[in-house]
């Protein structure tokens, strides 16, 4: 390709002067994209704005894209090239910006092109309405054919995040190109290297942090499909792992920010696995369930994800475990996981289920509910009054603004069993809070346990908690936790279930439903600060409870147990305290997490 030509067809639309001050820049990454590059740079060369800088990016091409490049930019003086070592798109992306020196930021890749007026109508719109991104219309051009992905009727200003990624069609539409960004928006925010589908990961947190945004119509950006992508092929092991980790992270970015996101984006592919390039097994994921489907529409096979996997990663040749109502089997590689009916031989109270010789300290059981459990509540009760280890007392802790009528409002079943030795107290309504809180307010020197109120408990269980206290005082037990660890800056959280002992630790992030046993004083005072506990986190009991425990010096043990499966009351799992609060406080574990964390810094420094 000469440069003679290059300067005949294209010296209308060239210039020499020198912008020193540019309004935009302008980011396009190039790799072997001799194909459509000269398209994509004289579209840029004929804009109608002009106060722009254009910085190709060559990221390590082996065609003739260099030479194209080095032409273009003796015709003008815009164009400015950047060469470095293959790095891939992201990588591209992040050089241009440390380069750029233009107030607002656009990304064009090297094989689309945009209208004449597109960073004039897009720069005009941003700074008139004084907005942090600008977004264009985007055509999708097939060889044969061409069909808007994003069409605006007007220009409109928008703040809100769920009109934000309903107008840009997220995650449907997550395109980096296509949008004009205020500089300071996105400098500090670099695409993450070596993955594909890096658009996902980044255009939904940047719309967050933008205060306002614009559309623009009348103004397109036109993406190439080319011919050899749509064939469908085989994807690598790392492109299906990048697109499970990209649409797992659309899911909890909705979620987190209580977004409205269609079913169909609900359901993630995780893994597809191919018989002669024929896509035969999909698993897809959905909420904590996996399905594999047969040709992609077949169910054969269903299991909880979150259980299913940690028994995934075990070594063993063989192995067999039982949980929950589920049993994992590994077999010389082969993982299988599938539920079973299983059933809690549940037996009425007909005994006192409190000791007559009360001790000093006293052991305290202590649980709360609220009205959509309590029919079912006397059944949880029932197993705390069977226990083979007595409790001094069992109290139910109930609010009084949820049962305006006291005891008249609950049934005949749950008030029988004040004859075995249940005691029902009336207190403030502070959430699942009322299961510690108010027990520790009124007895402070003694042993407080807490239960759920939508699980049957073996008859073990309280002696399972009470053995351990009395061979060391100093700790709190528990029966399920989970592990807080720190990988570099990044805090991992992940479920800790055996039937092992485990030496007491900071890290052990007590689960209170299993039931965890708390000595006297071994929480910090905060603990009953109830307005700290409704502004922080008002609905992450156990992460509150652990945080007062690691503040206090207290380490948590992880107790033996010899049946680690949780029995759930029939049903009580439709309407959980959990989704009532989490829906109510619109907050997520690993926020409540940061929100302790910011807190008490002095936590992260323990574990």
């Amino acid at each position: 390709m000469k440069a003679r030509n290059f300067e005949l067809k294209y010296s209308a639309y060239t210039t020499t002067r020198d912008i020193k001050n540019p309004k935009v820049s302008v980011i396009v990454p190039c790799y072997n994209s001799e194909a459509y590059l000269e398209d994509c740079i004289v579209s840029l060369l004929k804009q109608t704005f002009t106060e722009a800088e254009i910085i190709c990016v060559n990221d390590g091409a082996t065609d003739s894209t260099p030479q194209i490049l080095e032409e273009f930019a003796k015709l003008d003086s815009r164009i400015k090239i950047i060469t470095q070592p293959n790095g891939g798109l992201s990588c591209a992306r992040n050089t241009g910006v440390k380069n750029a020196k233009g107030k607002y930021i656009t990304f064009i890749d090297s094989d689309d092109w945009v209208s004449e007026n597109y960073l004039d109508k897009l720069y005009t719109s941003i700074t008139k309405n004084v907005c942090d991104i600008a977004v264009s219309e985007m055509v999708r051009k097939r060889p044969k054919s061409e069909k808007y992905r994003l069409h605006f009727e007007e220009e409109k200003v928008f703040e809100t995040l769920q009109d934000k990624v309903d107008i840009c069609k997220i995650p449907d539409c997550c395109y980096v190109c296509g949008k004009l960004f205020r500089r300071e928006l996105i400098e500090n925010r670099p695409f993450k290297s070596g993955v594909y589908f890096e658009d996902v990961i980044w255009t939904p947190g940047v719309l967050k942090e933008a205060k306002k945004i614009v559309v623009v119509p009348e103004t397109y950006y036109y993406y190439r499909v080319n011919p050899g992508s749509i064939v469908k092929t085989v994807q690598s092991i790392q492109k299906q792992h990048d697109s499970y980790v990209a649409k797992s992270y659309i899911v909890k970015f909705f979620e987190e920010n209580n977004l409205v996101l269609s079913e169909k984006n609900k359901h993630v592919t995780k893994y597809i696995s191919y018989l002669f390039g024929v896509p035969v097994l999909k698993t897809k994921e959905y909420g904590n369930v996996e399905t594999t489907l047969l040709l992609g529409f077949l169910p054969v096979f269903r299991r909880k994800k979150s259980l299913y996997y940690k028994f995934k990663k075990n070594k063993s040749l063989f192995l067999f475990k039982n949980l929950d109502s589920h049993i994992y089997i590994n077999i010389f590689g082969i993982h299988m996981g599938f539920k079973i009916n299983q059933k809690f031989n549940y037996k009425w109270a007909n005994e006192k289920g409190v000791t007559e010789e009360k001790r000093e300290p006293q052991l305290i059981v202590s649980l709360t509910s609220f009205p959509e459990r309590i029919v079912n509540i006397h059944k949880t009760i029932s197993t705390l009054l069977n226990q083979t280890l007595k409790p001094d007392r069992v109290i139910l802790w109930l609010a009084q603004d949820q049962f305006k009528n006291k005891e008249k409002d609950l049934t005949e079943k749950l008030l029988e069993l004040k004859k075995q030795g249940l005691e029902i107290r009336w207190c403030e309504d502070l959430k699942s809070y009322k299961k510690l809180v108010p027990a520790l307010r009124e007895f402070p020197e003694d042993i407080i346990v807490t239960a759920d109120d939508d699980l049957y408990y073996q008859e073990d269980w309280l002696e399972s908690l009470y053995s351990e206290y009395l061979k060391d005082s100093k700790n709190i037990y528990t029966r399920r936790a989970c592990r807080v660890e720190k990988d570099g800056k990044i805090f991992k959280i992940s479920p800790h279930y055996s039937n092992n002992h485990y030496a007491s630790d900071f890290s052990n992030q007590l689960m209170g439903g299993a039931g965890t046993l708390f000595p006297p004083h071994s929480l910090h005072e905060d603990v009953l600060d109830t307005d700290l506990i409704k502004t922080l986190i008002p609905t992450f009991d156990d992460i509150y409870f652990w945080a007062m425990a690691v503040l206090a010096g207290t380490k948590i043990g992880l107790v033996k147990n010899k049946d680690l499966n949780l029995y759930n009351v029939e049903d009580t799992q439709e309407i959980a305290l959990c989704k009532i609060n989490g829906q109510s406080s619109r907050m997520n574990d690993r926020e409540a997490f940061n929100r302790i964390f910011d807190k008490y810094p002095e936590i992260i420094r323990r574990i």
